[in-house]
């Protein structure tokens, strides 16, 4: 009797299946349970549960129907089901609860799956309305992808009525290894283990172009014994290929270098120095098989060039081969991260970072994370953050910005951000020269002439305007240069003068007069005598 609950031939060749899927061969176990207690339950041996089953998907490859596909094939051999065709449906309840079930086009198919995230089973109205289709439908299989980084809501919201869960990881580096070496196994290629290793370090999209490539070649010239020499060239081709489509896709702006960028930018000298140090640092690291965590936290008043530091740093770790690049430059707010309702904070926050997933997470005025009552949604953005930031350390660069002190009150208060933050970096303020320079090449991206005496007026103003606390800096300038052009233009149609290029005394001191310093006096910092 007991061999009648033992796996068959055609069982194993089916979760065999799931050895090239990375981030989904851990359901082996599971799905052996599962064609028992089907087997059980056809003898009459068990009468609970039934066959619905949470899919928690962690990963950002779409693996979900892989995994979906081998569930189907056990159900259609032990006759569940008559097909392993899918239904997928986001919204079932709230926008079809008018509509019969079986009308709903694709209803016939013969595994049903849902989004949870979607769906938003949250009220028990809606629970009880699932349930009924679900008992309705007897016959269906229903699949609830589970996306919520809140692990077990879904459990919990579901209940009784989904007896199995799957597990769909992020992929690693071990399965990406495993993955490689399984497909060259397959096809009696022979290799040196540690040459694998170095040749999987890229994302897994490229690396299954890389081996099938490999393999061709191997097989079309009749090569048994793969060198590094092999491999080398194979990687190149598809990084080197990978990175000038990018480069193509770039604006005019974007074909600058961005060595050349953050040269040119004026002043930051220190900054500069200091990029390029951590750039050196990270290239050094990674070529010693020890990837540095890259996260950042940038301090200082408003208009220091914080964010244009950002968007170059992303630039550099791209040129450079140290992040992937397929990421966009991700900027937001702190207030940004925290959402409405119970739940939805820590998704909220994990979805913005798989935005950015290659490139930069700027975070500006993160201290607003802080709150003033413990246990807030606030708190749960912090500690989805710092998870994140852990579980992405090499795919990603998250960057804090603020006032230094918030910002040194926020990692105070939070140590987890401490241990993972690897640069901090000061931005000054700039000097009056410096704003002046910061107005001149305004002028000249617009085309316009700024007079001697116009300078002389800007730089006494700039000197005292930078003595108030929390100066504006680059963005202070900004707001001036937009008030002096409005003045310009207002003299050029009343005096209806031919230099409508030229920006002289009278047009400064009008757009002084009427703009607002609303800025206090700097705070003392530090002891007093």
């Amino acid at each position: 009797m007991l061999n009648n609950y033992k796996l068959d031939a055609e069982d194993e060749e089916i979760l065999n299946e799931l050895d090239n899927l990375c981030g989904v061969v851990q359901n082996k176990d599971v799905l052996k349970d599962i064609i028992t207690y089907i087997k059980l339950r056809q003898n009459d041996e068990l009468d609970f549960g039934n066959y619905n089953i949470i899919i928690r998907n962690d990963s950002s490859y779409n693996l979900l129907n892989d995994l979906i596909r081998v569930c189907a094939k056990i159900f259609v051999k032990y006759e569940i089901i008559s097909n392993d065709r899918i239904c997928c449906l986001d919204k079932i309840i709230n926008s079809r609860r008018s509509c019969p079930f079986d009308k709903i086009s694709g209803i016939e198919e013969s595994i049903i799956v849902i989004n949870d995230r979607k769906l938003h089973i949250e009220y028990t109205d809606e629970i009880d309305n699932l349930s009924r289709i679900m008992k309705q439908f007897k016959d269906k299989i229903f699949i609830f992808e589970d996306t919520n980084y809140c692990e077990g809501e879904t459990d919990a919201e579901l209940g009784p009525l989904v007896n199995w869960r799957l597990t769909i990881e992020k992929i690693s580096l071990e399965d990406k290894l495993m993955y490689c070496r399984n497909r060259l196994d397959e096809n009696n290629l022979k290799y040196k283990k540690q040459d694998i290793k170095e040749f999987v370090d890229v994302p897994f999209w490229m690396l299954k172009n890389m081996i099938n490539k490999l393999i061709i070649e191997c097989k079309s010239g009749s090569i048994n014994l793969i060198n590094k020499q092999m491999l080398n060239k194979n990687k190149q081709t598809f990084t080197k290929s990978n990175s000038n489509h990018r480069s193509r896709n770039r604006n005019k702006k974007a074909d600058k270098s961005a060595k050349e960028e953050l040269n040119g930018l004026i002043g930051l000298e220190g900054i500069k120095m200091q990029m390029d140090k951590i750039l050196n640092y990270v290239k050094l690291n990674k070529e010693r098989g020890k990837m540095p965590t890259l996260h950042m936290c940038f301090t200082g008043n408003p208009g220091t060039g914080k964010t244009s530091i950002a968007r170059i740093i992303g630039k550099l770790f791209e040129q450079e081969n140290i992040l992937s690049g397929s990421g966009d430059f991700v900027e937001i707010h702190g207030r940004d991260l925290v959402a409405k309702y119970v739940g939805w904070t820590a998704q909220k926050v994990h979805n913005t970072v798989e935005k950015a997933i290659g490139g930069v997470l700027f975070i500006d005025e993160a201290y607003s994370l802080v709150s003033d009552t413990k246990g807030g949604f606030e708190d749960e953005a912090i500690a989805t953050l710092i998870k994140e930031m852990e579980d992405h350390r090499d795919e990603i660069c998250i960057i804090l910005a603020g006032y230094t002190n918030e910002m040194e009150n926020l990692i105070r208060q939070n140590p987890g951000f401490e241990s993972r933050i690897q640069f901090t970096v000061e931005f000054p303020d700039y000097n009056e020269n410096e704003l002046l320079e910061i107005f001149t090449e305004l002028c000249k991206k617009e085309h316009y002439r700024l007079s001697e005496t116009g300078k002389d007026i800007l730089i006494n103003h700039f000197a005292i305007a930078k003595s108030k606390e929390a100066f504006g800096n680059g963005r202070y300038v900004r707001n001036i240069f937009e008030k002096v052009k409005f003045e310009q233009a207002d003299r050029i149609i009343r005096t209806s003068s031919k230099s409508v290029n030229t920006i002289n005394k009278t047009d400064i001191e009008c757009a002084l007069k009427s703009f607002t310093l609303d800025i206090k006096e700097k705070r003392k910092i530090g002891f007093c005598g």
